[in-house]
Parts: structure tokens; C-alpha cells; sequence
């Protein structure tokens, strides 16, 4: 296979798994440079489909620009934003920054926009060039231009016109200030004119928020911050990433993507662990309960990712932020992963789990618990975990001979001792002399190994 080839096999079982593991609202942000930003926008379309695509960001990333680009400076990357279905989807807004609030005129009724109007725009639309009425107290009244106000008058009727005298267009369609005509506010001035303005309620903290741009800039989004921030945290690993994802770019995509304060993020590829240290931080500011899961394949995955995450927790001394160097709180597991069940290898013997290693496999897949510690049969029948009101038994030992004899085989006389306890049963084994009718008259249910094993979570 060539490299993009080689690539494309690598992402496509992963992306049917993540867009099966998404929410019917959650949505899909995925990082990506020039190399295969093309073949990933094909793959995302035929995996999400083309309809829920909500945009590519590009995420500047430094400003200065590399020299690894021919003939130009590279300053940016990609993240390309899919949703499961777009029509669940509520993005996220983000509070007007500082320079923007300057623009905004406030009363207590809110914040406005200084116009209605739409101006500079390239593009003219005729459905967004229609009147609106408005009464003496500047409330919008009506935008239908076919009937009569439907309160009396008298009435200002107001069109979007520019400064120039040409045909304007409104920033909403007609049919949204019909909606919510509280939206929309007028002044009447002294000269005679009426200025209209798109009113925004406070959301966030008091202030105005704003759809994020498409094209994602702040300086503390640079690699370098991203870098120094590690630096500061594990300053004896840092060294093995070399452009680490800021905190703050991490933080506005949470933003955006899981605006709920008890929102699940999953980072399939987690690297440094950038995405928990964010999810910490957004819940220390605003007291939220976002959780986190991270998933990293490489081997430091507990020397870098885990113990950045420990760290943030529990606080790293002269750190320059302060809710840093005291702890951002919060907790965590950290799990791995054990040998795979080779279902065809246990036929053969080539490949034979202990039975600890099988009893906790079969234990997470019929109950989705996850043994704490080495579990073992405590008694003739196999029995291995109590669960609520069922028992779990395994008949196993890992040696092909002993599977192959009538010892390995479910009998009458231990389905007889187990029915006599008097609690539903799970057994597990690699066959029976008896016949499921007659099991499941003495609440016995029978999986075989190795072949059910993928069947035991359905019983």
C-alpha cells in the first residue's frame, strides 16, 4: 500500500467506531495538516455524509509561519467538524470579546447591535430586502408588506436602504423577526429617521455571545503556548512532542462542540493530554461536571498523558497560573488494556488466557463490570463472581488437554449443585451434556467457549 493508502486503512475502522460511540447531538472535531486534509474530507462525507458537515476550521497555529512549505510560510491547519446529524446538533456560542463589546450599545433591556442593516456585504438578496413597520414606542410590529399593521397606527415603514441610496438587505430572513419580533428594536431619531437593531440577550456571564469565526486565531492557540505549557507541567518529557495543542484552543472547541456542563468528551488520539487538562479547566471555572475519556496506544501513555493529568489535579508548583499551581481538582482511572481473546487460537491451543485473564474478559462482556482484582473459582463448579442476584461460573483451565476431556463438559450433577442455591446462573464452558430446555428450568444460562463468547453481554 502507498502512505495515503496505508493512512486511510488506519482511519476508517477508527471513525465508524467514534461515530458510533457519538451522541445524536454530539458532534466530531478532527485536527489534520496538508498531508491528508483532502483524503480526510472524502472520508468524513461518506462515513457522517456530506449533509452533516458543519465546517473546516483553520486553526492558525503560528503566525510567523514555517519555512516546510514550498514557497509559502505555513501559519495554519485544519479541523474538520462533523456532526452525527446536524439537525440534533446546538454548537455552542462565544462571548463577545472585548474590542467587539465596543461596538455594542447597552440598556437594560439588553444589548443591540448598532444596525439592523447589513452592510458590506458582496452578496444582494432580494428575500432579505423587505419592510418592517414599527410603532411610536420602537417595537416591530409586522414585516408582512401584503396586509395592514396588525395594531394601530400611526406606523413608520422602514426598508433597508444604504448610506448611498441603494437596496440593502436585513441580517435576519422575514420570517424570523415574525417569529420572535422581540428580537428586533427601533429608535425613532429627531431628524425623522428609524434606526433598527438586532437585540441579543445576555447568555454567558452577562454578556453577548457571537458565533465563532471559521477561521480560529488567538495567540495563545500557538504551538510554542502549547509547547511552554508541557514545558511547565513535565519539563523532563516535553521533549518528545514537539507541538503539543494549546489549553485555550482545546478549551474554545469544548465551546463550541459540548457547551453542557455535563457533556462526555472522548480523545481518541490523546497524545499529551491536552483535552483533560481543558475539561478540568472548564469545569474549575464555571463549577461544571464535564467528564473526560482519553485513549492513547503509545508507550506513554501513563509517563506523559496519565501524569499530565495527575499533575493538573493535584497542582504543579511554579506554574504562572495560579488555579494551576493550587490544583484544578477533579479525578480519574487510568486503565489498560489486557492480552486480546483469540477465539481461534484457544481452538488450536496456540493462544490460552489464564483463566483470570478469561473470567474477567466474560465478567466485563455479559455485566460491563470490570473485575478490581484477579478473579479464581471458588468451588467445584467454576464459580468465579456474584453479581446482584446472579451467579457467574467458568469451567476453564488453560491446557488443550483438559478442554478436550469430559472434566472441561457441563454436567447434570453440577447444574443440579448450582439450581440447588437457588439464584439465576451464568455458566460458562466448553460444552454440555445437557440440554438447554432443562437448564432453563433451573434458571441456568449456558455460553460455550470459545464460540459464544461474544454472545454472553446478550443473555
Amino acid at each position: 500500500l502507498e502512505r495515503h493508502d496505508k493512512w486511510l486503512c488506519m482511519m476508517w475502522p477508527r471513525l465508524h467506531l467514534l461515530k458510533e460511540l457519538l451522541s445524536d447531538d454530539g458532534v466530531i472535531f478532527v485536527s489534520i495538516d496538508d498531508n491528508e486534509q483532502h483524503q480526510l474530507r472524502m472520508l468524513m462525507d461518506e462515513i457522517f455524509g456530506a449533509e452533516n458537515f458543519a465546517t473546516n476550521l483553520a486553526v492558525v497555529s503560528n503566525l510567523a509561519g514555517s519555512s516546510d512549505q514550498f514557497g509559502f510560510a505555513g501559519a495554519h491547519e485544519y479541523c474538520l467538524v462533523y456532526a452525527k446529524n446536524r439537525s440534533e446538533v446546538r454548537l455552542g456560542l462565544f462571548p463577545v470579546s472585548a474590542d467587539s463589546l465596543a461596538e455594542w450599545e447597552h440598556d437594560e433591556k439588553g444589548y443591540y447591535k448598532p444596525e439592523f442593516l447589513r452592510r458590506g456585504s458582496l452578496t444582494y438578496s432580494e428575500s432579505l430586502h423587505y419592510p418592517i413597520f414599527v410603532d411610536q414606542q420602537g417595537n416591530v410590529v409586522t414585516t408582512d408588506d401584503d396586509k395592514e399593521p396588525l395594531a394601530g397606527g400611526p406606523f413608520a415603514t422602514v426598508y433597508p436602504i444604504m448610506g448611498n441610496g441603494n437596496r440593502g438587505i436585513w441580517r435576519w430572513s422575514k420570517r424570523r423577526i415574525q417569529e420572535n419580533p422581540t428580537d428586533v428594536f427601533a429608535e425613532h431619531r429627531d431628524d425623522g429617521s428609524v434606526a433598527v437593531y438586532s437585540k441579543q440577550r445576555p447568555q454567558l456571564g452577562g454578556m453577548p455571545t457571537e458565533k465563532p469565526k471559521s477561521v480560529f486565531y488567538k495567540p495563545e492557540y500557538g504551538s510554542r503556548a502549547g509547547g511552554q505549557m508541557l514545558a511547565s507541567i513535565l519539563p523532563d518529557q516535553s521533549r518528545q512532542f514537539s507541538y503539543p495543542k494549546a489549553v485555550a484552543l482545546l478549551t474554545d472547541i469544548l465551546r463550541i462542540g459540548a457547551p453542557g456542563s455535563d457533556d462526555i468528551i472522548l480523545d481518541s488520539f490523546a497524545g499529551s493530554g491536552t483535552t483533560a487538562h481543558a475539561v478540568l479547566a472548564l469545569n474549575k471555572n464555571d463549577g461544571g461536571n464535564r467528564k473526560f475519556i482519553l485513549v492513547e496506544m503509545e508507550d506513554y501513555a501513563d509517563s506523559i498523558t496519565a501524569e499530565r493529568v495527575r499533575r493538573v489535579i493535584n497542582g504543579v508548583p511554579g506554574a504562572r497560573d495560579q488555579a494551576l499551581r493550587e490544583g484544578l481538582g477533579g479525578s480519574f482511572t487510568y486503565c489498560t488494556l489486557g492480552e486480546p481473546i483469540d477465539e481461534e487460537g484457544m481452538l488450536t491451543g496456540e493462544s490460552l488466557p489464564e483463566y483470570s485473564a478469561l473470567a474477567a474478559y466474560l465478567l466485563y462482556t455479559a455485566t460491563g463490570i470490570a473485575a478490581a482484582s484477579e478473579l479464581a473459582a471458588q468451588n467445584d463448579e467454576g464459580l468465579f463472581y456474584q453479581s446482584g442476584e446472579t451467579d457467574y461460573y467458568l469451567l476453564y483451565r488453560p491446557d488443550l488437554e483438559w478442554l478436550r476431556s469430559n472434566a472441561a463438559i457441563f454436567n447434570e450433577a453440577q447444574a443440579n449443585r448450582i439450581a440447588g442455591i437457588g439464584r439465576p446462573a451464568m455458566v460458562f464452558a466448553a460444552d454440555k451434556f445437557i440440554g438447554q430446555r432443562y437448564l432453563t428450568d433451573r434458571r441456568i444460562t449456558f455460553c460455550q467457549i470459545p464460540y459464544q463468547l461474544h454472545l454472553a453481554g446478550q443473555g
